[in-house]
């Protein structure tokens, strides 16, 4: 390696190696839905997990890293789906990649040491009363970072430089010597990227400077220090590490041992067998054919959400359900009951080719009412052939249904939140056995997001433009999503000002993309005005600050405002009058060659009839519209500009207009060219008030 190409960044993040075992652990538990916490607490076993989540939380969703709990926090703002990403990818890069017998006893040693600190310094935090046991577990395992990016990038020659032992400043020394940097320097950079608030990197940075430089510091840098010297012996206290915890920490000799052997019965199962290389190879072997296979089990898992999120009607999403069931298990039926809040019983759902008495039945909520009650407060699988309880009536009716000899019942339920279950029709033992297979728990999670969303109304009866309506905004807000992130990623990457300032333009138009969809979507569950007085100037220059870069800059459009200083607040809708702005805004732009003038007005008016208005007008000195054009402009279809046009805009302009209870008129000639007055209600308030006021 040359002094050229020393430089460590995102690229050596993506290309560090996860301990196998605990990629199986993070697959399972992703396949049955468990929450953020849990996840956290798999991924902080492994060094390039915790480096891989933190890298991509940093790029999408900075601002919601809680340096308090790093990971837990990270994963919620990425969601499952990315952090399923993160995982595969480690998996795929491990099957991909074949290992000498070296590179495997090093790699292993490095895994355990990691695990060894990260344990160590959960420990040690909450024995100190350190607040942030989850900062000090991520500490721990980071603290090999460096030396996992260098045998990423180098392999084995990075192995036969380090594999012997040798105190830390000599590993230093030789890494300087040959890679122009340490490890402890290239985590020192990997880390300061994401830029935490907390003192993690100087626990790292700062690993191997004499103790008394350390005593008076954050508890965080003593903490690491005494986890690493656990991972540097394992197995036994050295007289030095005692003497270190004393010095740090003031631990009496009973409080380190104790401490010591709370750490090692966490990590002690994880030990490689260094001495056996036959069998670190069989086991990367078995864990690699476990990974390979949960692969193909959360490719399933997504084909069944896939399957369920087609689903049109309770109706619908009971029958695609019946089908995943069926087809995955030995089960000969599967009735589905839905949990009512209002009635606290479980509603029977009957699929098509089903009978109509699955939808007579109303279990009350009572765990002996029903095996299927019974499950879904206890929040696991029960079956009748080893259930305690009787078998109640109900549960004879259920079993007539299925024309089985016996019921499994899975439950579909969150910590704090109940959905409803399934009745499972089997003739033995040997049949509930199948059923507790994780494939048919990944379902289960699966079904339970299905209901969640059923629960919210995502199912209500429609008609066929609102349905279209709801696929759309379904279809368009995965790529919104993705534009969001690729800008946020450029927005960090890019340090010109003004390209920043683009990169943040783009984030905020997606996010008034987003804005507009949902109103649409939830259109009559929106109060006709919010409880909240907007600014119109601020919304006008909002407006005109969106389309700056795009529009109005390219163009050489000038842009003059005239805005009322003491205009009165308005009780209105502000995402649908930035809407209406930015339309009427964009209209004229594409209008006008260059050096046109837009003119922005604001004042107080009034209407006809003396009610009070907020007024805003779009002027331009463009050539106006035609008269015949302007008597149907607001009517869908109607367009000015040509081919590739389809003449939406001002109809939508129309109808968010209405749906503001505000009023819009047009005025256009060939000589002064095109104005829009749009009146926006400012209240009760009439002109006659006004001047009985004075």
């Amino acid at each position: 390696m040359t002094e050229g190409n020393n430089q460590f960044g995102e690229q050596d993040i993506s290309r560090l190696y996860s301990k196998p075992q605990v990629l199986v652990k993070l697959f399972e538990a992703c396949a049955e839905g468990c929450g953020a916490s849990a996840l956290a607490e798999i991924i902080q076993q492994d060094t390039s997990l915790s480096a891989r989540i933190l890298q991509a939380a940093n790029k999408t969703c900075r601002n919601q890293i809680d340096a308090a709990e790093p990971l837990t926090s990270a994963i919620r703002g990425l969601g499952l789906a990315v952090v399923k990403g993160v995982a595969l990818q480690s998996a795929q890069q491990l099957i991909e990649r074949k290992f000498s017998a070296k590179e495997l006893r090093f790699l292993n040693g490095l895994w355990f040491s990691s695990t060894v600190a990260s344990q160590s310094a959960r420990c040690l935090a909450a024995s100190v009363s350190y607040p942030h046991v989850e900062e000090a577990q991520l500490t721990g395992v980071l603290l090999n970072l460096g030396m996992h990016a260098l045998f990423s990038r180098e392999g084995e020659r990075y192995v036969e430089l380090v594999d012997k032992p040798q105190s830390s400043s000599q590993l230093r020394r030789i890494e300087d010597e040959h890679y122009y940097s340490d490890h402890l320097r290239i985590a020192e950079g990997l880390i300061k990227g994401w830029q935490l608030d907390s003192f993690l990197l100087d626990a790292v940075r700062f690993l191997h400077v004499e103790a008394e430089q350390i005593e008076q510091t954050s508890p965080l840098l003593k903490i690491a220090r005494l986890a690493h010297h656990f991972s540097l012996e394992p197995n036994s206290l050295s007289s030095e590490v005692r003497q270190l915890g004393k010095r740090l920490f003031d631990f009496r000799p009973s409080e380190i041992d104790y401490l010591f052997d709370w750490a090692q019965s966490l990590f002690a199962q994880s030990a490689p067998a260094f001495d056996d290389p036959e069998k670190l190879q069989r086991e990367l072997d078995e864990s690699l054919n476990r990974l390979t296979g949960l692969a193909f089990a959360l490719a399933d898992q997504e084909g069944a959400r896939a399957r369920l999120s087609g689903s049109q009607s309770p109706e619908e999403l009971a029958r695609v359900a019946r089908n995943i069931y069926l087809e995955n298990s030995s089960a000969s039926e599967a009735l589905f009951f839905l949990f009512e809040t209002k009635s606290n019983r479980l509603i029977g759902l009957p699929a098509e080719g089903q009978p109509r008495t699955v939808g007579e039945l109303s279990i009350p909520l009572d765990a002996t009412a029903s095996l299927a009650t019974h499950a879904l407060l206890k929040g696991e699988p029960l079956d009748s052939l080893t259930a305690m309880q009787p078998v109640s009536v109900i549960d004879h009716l259920l079993l007539r249904l299925c024309q089985t000899k016996a019921l499994c019942c899975q439950p579909f339920r969150t910590d704090t939140e109940l959905y409803g279950v399934a009745v499972l029709g089997v003739e033995n033992q040997q049949d509930v056995q199948s059923l507790q297979s994780l494939r048919l728990k990944m379902y289960a999670q699966v079904m339970t997001t299905a209901l969640l969303h059923l629960a919210q109304g995502a199912f209500e009866p429609e008609g066929e433009k609102n349905h279209l309506l709801r696929k759309a905004c379904h279809e368009v807000s995965n790529p919104l999503t993705i534009i969001s992130n690729y800008a946020e990623v450029l927005r960090h990457l890019l340090d010109d000002g003004e390209n920043r300032n683009l990169a943040e333009s783009i984030k905020n138009e997606v996010q008034r993309i987003d804005d507009v969809l949902n109103y649409y979507l939830n259109q009559q569950e929106l109060p006709q005005f919010p409880e909240q007085r907007v600014c119109l100037n601020q919304l006008v220059r909002e407006a005109v600050e969106s389309l700056q870069m795009a529009e109005i800059a390219p163009r050489k459009i000038d842009v003059w405002f005239d805005l009322q200083e003491d205009l009165e607040k308005v009780p209105t809708n502000p995402v649908l009058i930035k809407q209406v702005l930015v339309n009427l805004i964009k209209n004229a732009a594409e209008e006008l060659g260059e050096d046109g003038v837009i003119t922005l007005t604001t004042r107080d008016s009034y209407s006809g009839t003396g009610s009070r208005y907020a007024e805003i007008v779009v002027q331009d000195n463009g050539p106006g519209i035609a008269a015949e054009i302007q008597a149907k402009l607001f009517r869908p279809v109607v367009s000015t500009k040509g081919p590739g046009h389809a003449g939406v805009g001002l109809s939508i302009v129309k109808t968010m207009v209405d749906d503001l209870g505000a009023q819009i008129g047009c005025h256009s000639s060939a000589t002064n060219g095109t104005g829009f007055n749009l009146l926006i209600p400012v209240g009760e308030q009439t002109l006659a008030n006004t001047a009985n006021i004075g």
